[in-house]
């Protein structure tokens, strides 16, 4: 006899994420890629290529824009790809992984800058510029569907510049979900700034104050650090070529308290990449794939094997302490490898800093 259906009773079932890969490949603009990363591809803690590279999967969207680097595309809002492009078109495209719908969101406008830098905290995305601050708040209720219908209010805010002319290097998110954390690069100095700001609710949600609470220290890592509750530290990359193919990992301090000293950091004992000296090393993002217990993450790397084209590599892992308080990896896995299309040039930037989104 078959079973009665449950009606709105039912749980929906949770929608499996993926790895999606921005490149720039043809010459009037780039394209967004989708790979599941559940598939079997690799053997766990294994460093051999049995398999040749493989095409990249078709694309899923493909879009027209200038070629002005990787820093211009941002994930915010759930399941959505911003393509935050300097153009003279008047609204910029926002590309919906989930539902596969491509609308427009709000111009950017007064907001140019060379490489900015996107950093989404809680339901809002922080955009980083040559002194300049803006801050996009999520989109409201669409009342009707027309496709280039963007609510008047929902548009960028400009808010009061935090560090001057001073460059961001490394940011992150604290536990709370509210506080973020943002090194800088100082002029003169071998050593910059650290600041922070609290984005949540209260009087200055609007136009929130950054303070200086952390100052003659950086974050360890460069560009992102991801925070894993597992280890209680943010994990990210380092930018140092000594210590090139290592992950690193440091305490976070509390945004209350004020400190001259860094936060306790580690090194990886074991490299995650650069472990082949036949393989040439040109760049890698780590992406985090989700909480638990165990948090997951991906390394996005860039690669070229004598005179072969470049390739992309995927390998997941899981950090965690030995028992000796060391920092390691474990369940290493390279997923796939995969042909890189030609790009526009090697200066680029995709090459040095691949784009990838977990959603």
């Amino acid at each position: 006899m078959p079973r009665r259906p449950a009606g709105g009773r039912a749980a929906k079932r949770a929608r499996r994420r993926r790895l999606y890969l921005v490149t720039e490949d043809w010459k009037q603009g780039y394209s967004i890629r989708e790979v599941d990363l559940m598939e079997d591809h690799g053997n766990a803690d294994s460093d051999a290529d049995d398999q040749e590279p493989r095409r990249m999967p078709p694309p899923v969207l493909r879009r027209e824009a200038p070629h002005n680097g990787p820093w211009h595309f941002a994930a915010a809002f759930g399941t959505k790809i911003m393509a935050l492009h300097l153009t003279p078109w008047r609204y910029t495209p926002v590309f919906d992984v989930q539902t596969r719908c491509l609308t427009f969101g709000p111009p950017t406008i007064g907001m140019a800058t060379t490489a900015p830098v996107h950093v989404p905290v809680g339901d809002s995305l922080y955009k980083f510029g040559f002194r300049k601050f803006h801050v996009l708040r999520p989109p409201p209720p669409r009342t009707e569907v027309l496709c280039c219908n963007v609510p008047k209010e929902w548009s960028w805010r400009c808010l009061t510049p935090p560090f001057g002319e001073h460059q961001v290097t490394s940011h992150a998110v604290h536990p709370d979900g509210r506080t973020l954390f943002a090194s800088v690069r100082v002029k003169g100095r071998d050593t910059g700034d650290t600041f922070t700001c609290d984005t949540g609710a209260g009087a200055d949600a609007d136009d929130p104050k950054w303070t200086a609470a952390h100052r003659e220290w950086e974050l360890p890592f460069k560009g992102p650090g991801h925070y894993d509750p597992r280890l209680d530290a943010w994990v990210g990359l380092t930018d140092d070529p000594a210590t090139a193919g290592h992950i690193c990992c440091c305490q976070v301090p509390s945004p209350d308290d004020v400190c001259s000293s860094p936060p306790a950091w580690k090194l990886s004992r074991e490299k995650l990449f650069c472990r082949d000296p036949a393989e040439a090393h040109t760049g890698a993002s780590l992406v985090y794939l989700g909480t638990g217990y165990r948090s997951r993450f991906c390394l996005v790397e860039c690669l070229q094997r004598g005179w072969r084209r470049h390739q992309l590599r995927l390998t997941t892992f899981f950090p965690r302490y030995h028992k000796n308080g060391d920092l390691g990896i474990s369940k290493r896995r390279r997923v796939q490898s995969f042909k890189l299309p030609k790009t526009r040039g090697k200066d680029s930037g995709f090459l040095k800093n691949p784009v990838a989104f977990w959603l």
